[in-house]
């Protein structure tokens, strides 16, 4: 570079790449504050297996073993059993972890990168990366450690294979198997691998560099076969033009920060915009310029092999190639392929300042997309707390299957997408690693929301029900209820030995319960009919705050038995 020596440019962008990911470690652990284990990770906590759609707590070697959502993921596994052996169920050491996961591919990327086109260039996109909001799912929820794990562990199989040593063909190897063990991104950095090895005279002496975790992973697959999850069709090979398509303009797009973010998109997906579609259609135009210019470097021809491959098994899952989770693989191995691209250039400071120019304006469309997303895991984490907190409180009286993620009343009112497992199942794991619900104070806390969900998640746990009875020797004695409208509910306690009811106007009343939900409608339980009488009780648990009878019309409310 001009005006710089080689040993100071080197200086400056590893204490700048310090400095940012410092700053970016602060900001991914503060942003995960308050999180929790929620839907696919609850089947780690639990230690589930599924066969189809029946899962059940799996055991020994073939837990580990067993796929999720029919992937390989025993690295990620081990990982998580470990974590919660030492930590048991305290967050924090997982989010850590994917932190420091998410830092090393960076970190594995800046020096990859660095080779190619020297440090100040590669340190451009190695920020930008830090605070890449797009893959929120990736830099946020730990369980993508196998995405993020499988693409460290790939970036470091290309750097051993480019020591061009036995020792560093064993490590390829090594590293091969490894981030296959996470995913099949390793797979696809196998494909990578193989491209360098077979262009090489002594091509057949080290293909067992590649085919060791091709053939590992093909054995695995027989023996999963019978977990009936697989993802792979081959019917969705019609699909695989316009997600390739769909795949580099998402990533396009999120690299620039063009693709939108705020109210009325989907968080989860990153969207296919004309601006990301023209980004790709002029990367195209311009890799296929540079091949015609002349010879390119071989690992140029491995990463795209690696890419393609990596986005051939996304199409063939049948998967939105614009997910958030597949982002930050395809950024990187595209900023790789455009370093080779561009490796033995000498690239100017003012052309590199335009880069960080635009590296900067990415940035804040980064941090918004990140920020819807994250609203996403904070929802799972308030689902997952507070109906756990709430099976806590009937631990001695709850139905051991009754599963709030599976209570179409709670999820009506925003709940049950973060806590799959039935009660016993919970239970069992909450006594080896700690549990994650709620204190019943911390649900007091709470947005009326959840709130609500806590109420309901409780009504159903405990099964309360209006129950027909009898009427009263003398209604006229009991006490009344009067006032309450559709428009205006009046709520009034009830006794720990429960109440008869009777509507005591000529239309039926309406009744709820309300227990942690002040302020709110309450949990309906039904109507009692002009004539008609019912038994209202509710089992006792582990928390004095009263519950509160909610009705819309007049009625007697009888002490039971009275």
């Amino acid at each position: 570079m001009r005006g710089l020596s080689r040993e100071q440019s080197e200086r400056i962008a590893w204490a700048l790449l310090g400095l940012a990911m410092c700053v970016s470690a602060a900001w991914l652990l503060i942003e995960g504050r308050g999180l929790t284990f929620s839907t696919d990770e609850v089947y780690y906590y639990a230690r589930y297996v599924a066969h189809g759609f029946a899962a059940a707590p799996g055991s020994g070697i073939e837990y580990f073993l067993a796929p999720h959502n029919g992937h390989l993921v025993v690295l990620g596994k081990l990982i998580y059993r470990g974590l919660l052996l030492a930590f048991g169920s305290d967050y924090t050491a997982f989010r850590v972890v994917n932190t420091i996961s998410v830092l090393l591919c960076v970190g594995l990327f800046f020096v990859l990168v660095r080779r190619r086109v020297g440090a100040l260039a590669a340190l451009i996109p190695s920020v930008l990366l830090l605070f890449f909001g797009y893959a929120y799912e990736t830099l946020l929820w730990p369980f993508n450690i196998h995405t993020s794990l499988s693409l460290a562990l790939g970036l470091a199989a290309v750097l051993a294979l480019e020591r061009d040593d036995r020792r560093g063909d064993r490590l390829a190897c090594l590293f091969l198997v490894l981030a296959t063990a996470a995913v099949e991104l390793g797979l696809a950095f196998s494909v990578g691998v193989a491209v360098a090895v077979l262009v090489r005279p002594d091509r057949w002496r080290r293909a067992w560099i590649f085919l060791v975790p091709v053939v590992l992973y093909g054995i695995w697959w027989l023996w999963a076969a019978h977990f009936d999850q697989s993802e792979a069709q081959l019917t969705n090979v019609h699909l695989i033009p316009i997600d390739f398509t769909n795949a580099l303009s998402a990533v396009m797009g999120s690299i620039f920060g063009v693709n939108p973010t705020g109210y009325g998109v989907i968080p989860q997906l990153t969207t296919i915009t004309a601006w990301g579609t023209a980004l790709a259609a002029a990367a195209v135009v311009a890799l296929i310029v540079r091949l015609r210019r002349g010879p390119v470097p071989v690992t140029l021809w491995v990463f795209l092999a690696t890419l393609l491959s990596y986005w051939l098994t996304i199409a063939i899952g049948g998967r939105p190639p614009d997910s958030s989770r597949y982002i930050l693989v395809g950024a990187v191995l595209v900023f790789l392929i455009a370093a080779d691209a561009l490796r033995g250039m000498r690239l100017a400071l003012p052309a590199l300042a335009v880069a960080a120019l635009l590296a900067l304006l990415a940035i804040p469309p980064n941090v918004a997309k990140f920020g819807d997303g994250r609203q996403l895991f904070v929802n799972d984490a308030h689902a997952t707390r507070t109906e756990y907190g709430i099976l806590e409180l009937v631990r001695d009286t709850v139905d051991p299957a009754y599963a709030p993620a599976y209570d179409p009343k709670v999820t009506a009112v925003g709940g049950g997408v973060g806590a799959p497992l039935p009660a016993g199942e919970y239970f069992r794991a909450a006594e080896e690693f700690g549990g994650l619900g709620y204190s019943p104070s911390e649900v007091e806390a709470e947005s009326l929301q959840w709130r609500e969900v806590a109420d309901t998640t409780l009504v159903d746990a405990l099964a309360v029900a209006l129950e027909p009875v009898g009427e009263p020797a003398d209604p006229a004695s009991c006490p009344r209820s009067t006032g309450g409208t559709p428009a205006n509910l009046v709520a009034f306690d009830l006794p720990a030995g429960g109440l008869v009811l009777g509507a005591s106007g000529g239309r039926p009343v309406s009744v709820s319960l309300i227990r942690f939900a002040d302020g709110g409608t309450g949990v309906p339980l039904g109507t009692v009919e002009p004539g008609s009488w019912q038994r209202l009780r509710v089992p006792s648990d582990s928390y004095d705050k009263p519950w509160q009878v909610a009705v819309d019309g007049p009625l007697y409310a009888c002490p039971a038995g009275g």
